[in-house]
C-alpha cells in the first residue's frame, strides 16, 4: 500500500509539472520592465509589451478576438514573453532599461500614443519595433514572424491584406479606401431599428452591409449617399440584391425618432433589394459608436435649423463574417460601389452555400 502510496503521490507530482498548453496573451500585467525582459531571455524568448487603453475599442477587438484564439496563443506565445500595459495607470513603471516612469511617459518616449500599440524589446531592454493599430489573426501571426526574423532592419511591416478572408484563402479585391488601422476590424454596437428589433453587427452574417452615417435634416449629403447606395444595389444581378442590407445610423438622436428615419429610409428603399434599416442608439450607445468607427459628428449653429452636424461621410462595407473591410468615399462613382458591393454579395452568397453544404 505504501509503494502504491509514493507511485500515485510520484505521478500526481508529474502531472502537475507538465508542461500546459500557452495561456491567452497579454493577460499578465507588470511594474518592472526591465525583469520582463530579462525573464523572456531566460525562456529565449523577446519581450512583447501591449499598450491599451480601457475604453479603446480597438484594444477590445483584439482583445475579444486576436489575443485568444488558440493558433495565435500557440505560435506567438513560443516566441513572446507577453504583458499589458494601460496607459492611463499612474503607479511608477521600470521600463525596460532599468528607469523609473510612468506607462503614459514610456508611451509617449516610444511614440505609441494611440492604442493598441505593441512594442518589442530585447533582453538588454533595446526597443526592437513598435507597431500601432488593430490586426486581425493572420497579420498578428505575421507581425510576430516580422520581429523574430528582425525585418524591421530592411522594410517597414505590412499587414496581411484587410480586406482578405482568412489565410489561405482568395482575397477580396474592392474599390474602397483602407480605415486608418486604430479602427476596430470587428466593430461591435448595439443599435435599435425602425423594424421594431435591436440589432449588432453580428446579426448581418451572412450578407454584405453597407453602413451610412448621418441624419434626416441633412441638406445635402445623406440623401445623396444613400440615392447611390439605392442605385448600386439596383445595378447588381437581381438574385444578388437581397444579398444586400443596407443600414443608415443617426448620428443625431436628439431629432430623429425611428418613426422619423423609418419613414426617411422608405424614400431610398432598393428595388428589388431588402428595406434600409433605420438605426437609432441613446446618446450614450451614439458616443460609442462615434468612437469605435472614429466618426466626425460636429454641431454648427444654424439659423433655421438649430445646428447642422458636420460629419463622416461614405459608405462603410462590411463582410458577410462581420469584418469591417473599408470606407466607399463620399462622391465615388456608382459603377465603383456597385461592383464592390457585387464583390461582397457573391462571396456572401457562396459562404452561404458553402455552409448548407457542408450541413
Amino acid at each position: 500500500m505504501f509503494r502504491h502510496f509514493i507511485f500515485s503521490l510520484f505521478f500526481l507530482l508529474t502531472v502537475g509539472l507538465a508542461p500546459t498548453s500557452h495561456a491567452a496573451l497579454f493577460t499578465g500585467t507588470t511594474s518592472d520592465l526591465q525583469a520582463e525582459a530579462k525573464a523572456a531571455a531566460r525562456q529565449h524568448k523577446l519581450l512583447a509589451v501591449f499598450l491599451s487603453m480601457p475604453d479603446c475599442p480597438g484594444c477590445l477587438d483584439m482583445e475579444r478576438h486576436v489575443h485568444p484564439d488558440p493558433a495565435t496563443e500557440n505560435a506567438f506565445g513560443k516566441r513572446f514573453r507577453t504583458v499589458q500595459l494601460d496607459i492611463l495607470r499612474h503607479e511608477p513603471l521600470i521600463d525596460a532599461k532599468g528607469q523609473t516612469t510612468t506607462p503614459a511617459q514610456l508611451a509617449q518616449r516610444l511614440r505609441a500614443i494611440a492604442t493598441p500599440s505593441y512594442v518589442f524589446f530585447d533582453a538588454q531592454g533595446q526597443l526592437l519595433y513598435r507597431y500601432t493599430g488593430t490586426l486581425d489573426k493572420a497579420a498578428f501571426r505575421q507581425l510576430g514572424d516580422y520581429v523574430t526574423k528582425g525585418e524591421y532592419e530592411n522594410r517597414p511591416f505590412t499587414p496581411a491584406i484587410r480586406a482578405g478572408k482568412q489565410a489561405g484563402e482568395s482575397s477580396l479585391r474592392l474599390n474602397a479606401e483602407a480605415l486608418a488601422s486604430t479602427v476596430p476590424i470587428r466593430p461591435d454596437f448595439t443599435l435599435a431599428a425602425t423594424d421594431g428589433k435591436t440589432y449588432r453587427v453580428a446579426d448581418f452574417r451572412g450578407v454584405a452591409l453597407a453602413l451610412a452615417v448621418g441624419y434626416t435634416q441633412c441638406p445635402d449629403v445623406c440623401p445623396t449617399t444613400l440615392a447611390e447606395l439605392k442605385a448600386a444595389v439596383e445595378a447588381l444581378p437581381t438574385d444578388l440584391r437581397k444579398q444586400v442590407q443596407v443600414l443608415f445610423v443617426t448620428l443625431d438622436p436628439e431629432r430623429d425618432s425611428l418613426a422619423l428615419l423609418a419613414e426617411y429610409a422608405e424614400h431610398f428603399r432598393p428595388l428589388g433589394g431588402r428595406p434600409i434599416l433605420g438605426l437609432r442608439g441613446d446618446a450614450k450607445q451614439t458616443a460609442d459608436f462615434i468612437r469605435q468607427l472614429q466618426l466626425v459628428a460636429d454641431k454648427q449653429p444654424s439659423a433655421s435649423m438649430g445646428y447642422t452636424l458636420d460629419h463622416t461621410a461614405g459608405v462603410f462595407l462590411f463582410a458577410p463574417d462581420g469584418r469591417l473591410l473599408g470606407l466607399s468615399p463620399y462622391g465615388q462613382p456608382v459603377k465603383d460601389l456597385a461592383a464592390d458591393l457585387k464583390t461582397i454579395a457573391a462571396d456572401a452568397r457562396a459562404s452561404s452555400a458553402h455552409h448548407l453544404a457542408k450541413h
